[in-house]
């Protein structure tokens, strides 16, 4: 599972350690199945349902197949949440757009922060990384259960989509005083490249967060977050 190309043949994805677990188990998503050890077992055996399937294991074992630096004593593997084009309905609301982001920390970070604002549907490139690679879903901290993530070609599905989109640029209005619109897309790009020119010409809008110092650009996450807080507020 650690492979792209292997994770592609399976309907399951793995997850790892305590805090994903719980949050899975917290919005009824539930493993096909969980491997723990003993301890973790006997200490958490009242929030696991009947109806999954357990198997209990070693700290040793753990460590063979845990993808992580500090294995934890537990993981297991879930069903991959079934998005499509046609089974997302963004018109009565914000939605994030992701267009070509390829680091597993930074999009898993995006989802999170997009969680925090309340943000549940992000569109996504398809050049854009793995949802299921391992480090987006730590990353997440449990988000992941809690979004609807949906690759396709994102120029075509924005150019055919009426609602306001702002791409956040360099060179665009800056963001203070902006009143935003009830409803949009935000539309991020990726720190190398930024937002690549045939999704970009979808956008109506342009958008800019001020610099008061000498770097060059944001952190995306960084980015994501300032906006949907100044959209929210």
């Amino acid at each position: 599972m650690k492979l792209k190309k292997y994770r592609q043949n399976y309907e399951d994805f793995v997850i790892e350690g305590e805090k994903l677990v719980t949050e899975a188990l917290l919005e009824n998503v539930y493993p096909d199945l969980l491997i723990a050890t003993a301890d973790w077992l006997q200490a958490n055996r009242r929030s696991i349902p009947e109806a999954v399937q357990v198997v209990e294991t070693s700290m040793a074992d753990i460590e063979k197949i845990s993808s992580l630096s500090t294995p934890q004593p537990v993981l297991a593997l879930m069903k991959k949440k079934e998005v499509s084009i046609n089974t997302i309905d963004i018109t009565q609301k914000w939605s994030l757009a992701l267009d070509g982001i390829s680091d597993p920390g930074n999009f898993g970070t995006i989802l999170r922060t997009a969680d925090w604002f309340g943000i549940d549907t992000v569109l996504c490139s398809n050049d854009c990384v793995d949802l299921y690679n391992p480090k987006v879903i730590q990353s997440t901290m449990g988000s992941i259960f809690r979004m609807s993530v949906c690759y396709f070609d994102l120029h075509d599905y924005l150019a055919s989509c009426n609602l306001p989109k702002y791409a956040a640029v360099l060179d665009g209005e800056m963001l203070d005083n902006h009143i935003w619109p009830e409803k949009g897309v935000l539309v991020i790009g990726s720190e190398s490249h930024g937002i690549s020119s045939k999704v970009l010409a979808t956008c109506n809008h342009a958008i800019t967060i001020p610099s008061y110092g000498k770097s060059e650009s944001l952190n995306a996450a960084i980015a994501t977050g300032i906006l949907l807080h100044d959209i929210k507020r």
